[in-house]
């Protein structure tokens, strides 16, 4: 494979220099030491390729994309470091922000991205480049908007570090979105000032229309469930779904439709293809095909907002047009390999981006286990051949990511395989018919609108009745699995040794298959064992709240105060995932005064 697709090979060494960058030492030359080797390397690069050394050239290569990937992620994290020291080391009173993203709606509070522009020290006002998480409480009277800027009294503080065993990172996860400093605001501690014209500006203009989108689904849609469904999976806010909502996409092993992400961007670019794809029949029909489809997915990316998943998504499939249309082959392999390479290079983190390792996992599966699983079956009759192919797809997708889903969330739907075929046909229909929507509205043609309307409205119903099903059946979820990185490494490569078999249709090497399923369960059984035979206790770091953990066999006893016991979220964000690791069955709260 990787001979027809060296593009594989680059994204993986890049990966891996990635990787490697995290367990270096670090020091302050870091950067500079790898970027004097990435140089040295590209000189022993020419040397071998000139010299005509092929397997010479090959390694130096290789060593010299790793070597690029430990640069970059080191640049990233010294630019973050920077960014903690510019604040850290100097004492202010007040700042001011300039809001960058559209509001999303929290229980309590409002959230914002925003780009810090000056400092107010004891001397003067100090200009400065950081981006921040704000949080305003929803009781304010004044909610900004994006492009506002605000005159905010007080400092900024750093994310909440992770302090107690398996806790959600979430400092760690804000850094790798290049945010270092968050800060809580009431309606008393800030001013909106004048605001410059920003309308030429790529991001303004986005928000802009994205909250236009907004506001024309809330005027054509009346029912909350349809509305909150399509703002989810059109716009990528969530805050108008239902809780019950989520749940059954939760459940059900759909909630990735509810994130915008590479999915959704590829069945807006597989129905434009398919309903256009007749123009590359023209004499310049190619180019006029390249056209339409960058101009309506730059649209939809517009649409929603112009968030880092529908960057990379509409990226992605716009190199897979250009290769299409300037190319007599290609390999659908490369060119999604091509894509993460060029993300990666701009945005370096963005490889620690869950979405972005499940969109890219979930594509692989397609185009490596969709033909092998719809060649099992092969009906004559369209519409049964038309729901196994859905199935194939949607299972070839689940086969990709479901290690990874098991590692993050430690919960597997058990009637995914039952569920997704429908929610995949509905959103096939839901999610441009949606765009279209957006599209006839400014029209005004009334029986035009109400006939697009009728197709969105329905589509959501039955999205939203097909994943409440699962919910009704027995055993619908199996919660608290869990998986540790070594497992997840070795289910991927048990999978990869299955479809390499089948691919070179040599089933000898079905025989490592056997050896990973036996290396995988020795080792998945020992750890449990001794997880099982290991009693511990643990003090941990809850805010507002005392809270002591003893785990003894599969039991573990929280003592506590009295409040704890009924502060679900703090249980699930401070304590959940450490219970799961320590694969415990019964909880005891022991709640003390």
């Amino acid at each position: 494979m990787l001979p027809r697709s060296p593009f594989v090979g680059i994204v993986l060494c890049y990966i891996a220099g990635i990787l490697l960058s995290e367990i270096l030492p670090v020091f302050d030359q870091l950067a500079a030491l790898l970027s004097s080797l990435s140089v040295l390397l590209l000189l022993f690069c020419f040397v071998f390729y000139f010299k005509g050394l092929k397997t010479a050239f090959g390694i130096a290569f290789l060593l010299f994309i790793v070597s690029i990937g430990a640069f970059t992620m080191s640049v990233f994290e010294k630019n973050n470091d920077a960014n903690i020291a510019a604040l850290s080391e100097v004492s202010y009173s007040a700042y001011e922000a300039e809001i960058i993203s559209l509001p999303e709606k929290r229980s309590k509070t409002v959230r914002y991205e925003a780009q810090i522009l000056r400092i107010k020290t004891k001397e003067k006002w100090v200009n400065v480049d950081l981006k921040a998480l704000i949080n305003i409480s929803q009781e304010a009277a004044i909610m900004p908007e994006p492009g506002n800027k605000l005159v905010i009294h007080g400092t900024l503080e750093r994310p909440l570090a992770a302090k107690n065993p398996m806790q959600f990172d979430y400092r760690r996860y804000l850094s790798n979105k290049g945010i270092v400093w968050t800060d809580y605001l009431d309606e008393d501690s800030f001013q909106l000032v004048s605001v410059a014209d920003h309308s030429f500006l790529l991001k303004q203009w986005s928000t802009g229309i994205s909250k236009w989108a907004a506001g024309a689904f809330r005027e054509n849609v009346d029912d909350d469930e349809a509305y909150g469904l399509i703002k989810a999976m059109l716009l990528g806010r969530r805050d108008d779904l239902q809780s019950d909502q989520v749940s059954d996409y939760t459940t059900s092993g759909t909630v990735h439709i509810l994130s915008v992400s590479g999915m959704h961007v590829a069945i807006i670019f597989l129905v434009i293809s398919y309903l256009f794809g007749w123009m590359k029949q023209w004499p310049m029909g190619k180019f006029a095909y390249l056209a339409l489809i960058v101009g309506l997915l730059g649209f939809y990316a517009l649409v929603t907002g112009l968030p880092p998943s529908v960057q990379r998504a509409t990226l992605m499939c716009i190199i897979f047009v250009m290769a299409e249309v300037f190319s007599r082959k290609q390999n659908a392999m490369n060119t999604l390999a091509f894509s993460a390479l060029i993300i990666l290079l701009l945005d370096p983190a963005a490889l620690y981006d869950v979405g972005f390792q499940l969109s890219y996992l979930a594509m692989s599966g397609i185009f490596l286990l969709y033909a092998p699983l719809n060649s099992i079956f092969s009906p004559e009759n369209r519409v049964v051949k038309f729901v196994w192919q859905i199935s194939a797809l949607s299972l070839a997708a689940q086969l990709s990511t479901f290690p990874l889903s098991l590692f993050y969330f430690h919960q597997f739907p058990s009637y995914f395989w039952l569920v997704n075929p429908f929610v995949i046909a509905f959103t096939n229909v839901l999610l441009p018919a949606a765009l279209v929507l957006l599209l006839v509205s400014p029209l005004h043609v009334f029986w035009l609108q109400w006939v697009v309307n009728k197709v969105v409205c329905l589509s959501a119903y039955l999205t939203n009745m097909a994943v409440a099903v699962p919910k009704a059946l027995p055993g619908y979820l199996i919660e608290n699995l869990n998986l540790d990185k070594v497992e997840v490494t070795l289910l991927y490569a048990l999978l990869f040794a299955i479809w390499y078999a089948y691919h070179m249709r040599i089933y000898q090497y079905l025989k490592f298959s056997y050896l990973l399923v036996l290396v995988f369960a020795t080792y998945s059984v020992s750890k449990s064992i001794q997880i099982r035979l290991s009693d511990q206790m643990v003090v941990h770091s809850v805010p507002r709240h005392q809270v002591v953990s003893f785990k003894k066999g599969s039991s573990l006893y929280i003592v506590s105060d009295r409040a704890f016991k009924e502060n679900i979220d703090a249980y699930n964000f401070c304590i959940k995932n450490y219970a799961t690791s320590r694969e415990v069955v019964k909880k005891t709260f022991i709640t003390v005064r």
